[in-house]
């Protein structure tokens, strides 16, 4: 809400109406002044009640989205172990989450368990495995574990087969199983059921879908009015390869509300190059080189949520470095 000392500039009219909820001039009414923020506190509940219902849901109205729903609905009462694979960034937990809610358990709170740093306390006798039987627990890492835990593991899943374990894996999980050092039939135990990942370089008709929802999730509370995507940002956003999936949508998409200027969201403040035109004038080897590499900054920002360190590692350079040519391209 702001405040004025007098009236609005014609100027300043557009700006009010973008960023704030109302305007009040001094010397204030008591009486508007209380009515609006009244206004402010049910419209800011009706926004996250409107986001919490529309996050119970896999969106998306593409085959790959609803054949996904139609599993999550199957599997919900599914008594037992449940292998969810996808690529880094594509909603593993998000899936993990929608099971939960679907399933008789969903009054309980959900268990997640990093077996790489957990592992000491997964089988203690009031442990994550021992909770299994009333709550779901989510496994991640599980490809992590010794042989003397498989073992155990396997012991527990053998005698209560029904334990609600959802298993994540990003691949790692079969690669220690080809590799040999995962145990087969535990394997199997753990990927009775599976559901698969949806990539969002695969999912180009709900882009502009997922965008909007995680624009309207992370918009400002105070704005009556939404900002959109420009015909430019959509056009780069089908484009882009999208290497981090969905997470790093939601990291260009917070990125883009937070450097946009008007109500438009352009391909420039997600953080992605416009796609070139045929016309498009020619330019030198250097503007190239320079584009990649902002490119390049760009993607490892949004992949890793602005996370420096695992951000230079990803590239293979020091986080001097990093942080130099984040000064070069006035991204920092």
């Amino acid at each position: 809400m702001a405040l004025l000392d007098g009236q609005p500039q014609p100027t300043m009219k557009a700006l009010l109406s973008e960023r704030f909820f109302a305007a009040h001039s001094l010397p204030l009414n008591a009486v508007s002044l209380l009515d609006t923020l009244q206004q402010t506190q049910v419209f800011a509940r009706l926004r996250k009640q409107q986001g919490e219902r529309q996050t119970r849901h896999f969106l998306g109205s593409s085959s790959q989205a609803r054949s996904l729903r139609q599993q999550l609905d199957r599997l919900g009462s599914w008594q037992g172990p449940i292998l969810i694979r996808g690529e880094h960034g594509s909603g593993k937990k998000l899936l993990a989450r929608l099971l939960h809610e679907a399933s008789p358990r969903k009054g309980q709170v959900l268990m997640h368990v990093d077996c790489v740093r957990e592992s000491n306390v997964l089988f203690d006798e009031q442990g994550p495995l021992a909770a299994a039987t009333r709550t779901t627990v989510v496994l991640d890492g599980v490809a992590s574990l010794s042989a003397p835990d498989q073992q155990r593991l396997l012991q527990y899943l053998q005698a209560k087969p029904e334990m609600a374990l959802l298993i994540l894996s990003r691949g790692e999980l079969e690669q220690a199983l080809l590799q040999g050092v995962f145990r087969e039939d535990l394997y199997r135990l753990l990927a009775r059921q599976q559901l698969q990942t949806i990539k969002l370089r695969e999912q180009h008709g709900d882009m502009l879908l997922l965008a909007e929802h995680i624009a309207r999730l992370h918009g400002s509370p105070a704005s009556r009015r939404q900002r959109c995507f420009s015909d430019e940002a959509i056009d780069a956003m089908t484009a882009h390869a999208w290497p981090g999936n969905v997470r790093e949508l939601c990291g260009r998409v917070v990125r883009g509300l937070a450097q946009a200027q008007g109500r438009q969201i352009s391909a420039r403040d997600l953080g992605l190059e416009a796609v070139r035109r045929c016309d498009a004038e020619v330019v030198t080897l250097e503007d190239y080189i320079l584009r990649a590499e902002r490119q390049a900054l760009d993607d490892v920002l949004a992949r890793h949520t602005n996370n420096m360190s695992q951000a230079a590692r990803s590239l293979g350079i020091s986080r001097p470095t990093f942080y130099r040519l984040l000064h070069k391209h006035r991204l920092r």
